[in-house]
């Protein structure tokens, strides 16, 4: 990645982490309604990825871990015969998110921006701000988890 990329990315980060912090998430304490869209083939940032692969490797990372190798293949809450496949870090035997200290940008909107509000309706009203940061999230570079480890192994392979 140029140093445009790395400075866009930077700046970005830094915006969507204000953002992130200033959304009060106290009615989310405890809850996993929001748990089905934790799906497979969410785009991240390199420097979320490499947060999430620090945390992973490191001793808090241990439950992480663990979670990885669950059957990701899930039933769909209250639908028969449909099923999706959870997030390599939905921990889908406690339904939780094994990783949520370190989740990526996108993990942290749901319930609180107008694309992804909350199935309870336990946030009152999206966070304003959230398509203007979106929009600016979109433009630095983006891959799936899976596409930034497939890249690192085979930059590894390559030196």
């Amino acid at each position: 990645m140029g140093s445009t990329g790395i400075s866009i990315e930077l700046r970005v980060l830094d915006e969507s982490r204000r953002f992130a912090d200033a959304i009060d998430q106290s009615m989310c304490n405890g809850c996993d309604e929001c748990g089905a869209r934790c799906t497979t083939g969410v785009p991240m940032l390199r420097t979320e990825y490499a947060a999430i692969r620090a945390y992973v490797e490191s001793p808090d990372g241990v439950d992480a871990r663990a979670v990885e190798r669950q059957d990701k293949q899930v039933p769909y809450p209250g639908v028969q015969d449909v099923y999706y496949r959870a997030c390599r870090f939905r921990d889908v035997e406690q339904g939780q998110c094994a990783i949520y200290p370190v989740r990526p940008l996108i993990c942290r909107l749901f319930g609180h921006v107008e694309w992804l509000p909350c199935p309870i309706q336990k946030v009152p009203a999206p966070a304003p701000g959230g398509i203007v940061l979106i929009r600016r999230y979109s433009e630095a570079p983006r891959k799936t988890y899976e596409e930034w480890l497939l890249e690192d192994s085979r930059a590894g392979s390559a030196a």
